[in-house]
Formats: C-alpha cells, sequence, structure tokens
C-alpha cells in the first residue's frame, strides 16, 4: 500500500515566517543557526514560508 499524503497545518507558512521575523532574522541567519548549508536550503527555507514546499520533520524541530 502507497502512503497517504499528509495534511499541511493551515497556518504553517505563516507561522515560520513569523518566528524567523520575530527573532529578526534573515534566511541566511536562519540557515546558519540551524547549521544546514546555505546554497542547498536557501531556496527550501523561502518555499517553507511561501508553501510551495513541505519543511521535513527535523526542520521544524
Amino acid at each position: 500500500m502507497g502512503k497517504s499524503p499528509r495534511s499541511k497545518p493551515a497556518r504553517l507558512t505563516e507561522k515560520l515566517l513569523q518566528i524567523r521575523t520575530s527573532l529578526g532574522l534573515s534566511q541566511n541567519q536562519i540557515i546558519r543557526r540551524l547549521g544546514l548549508s546555505e546554497e542547498l536550503y536557501q531556496a527550501s527555507i523561502s518555499g517553507y514560508e511561501l508553501g510551495t514546499r513541505e519543511p521535513p520533520l527535523p526542520i521544524l524541530l
């Protein structure tokens, strides 16, 4: 049997952007704080905030 798609939390994109901006961090700064590669993740962070990509659980934690 295949996996059924997870439902997206209704306000996840808003909350991710709100958390980052309330900390006064740019996307590059949040990437560095998370210990991630800037080249790989800058487009991902933008996608998470726009709702075009779904962040993996370790990023959310």
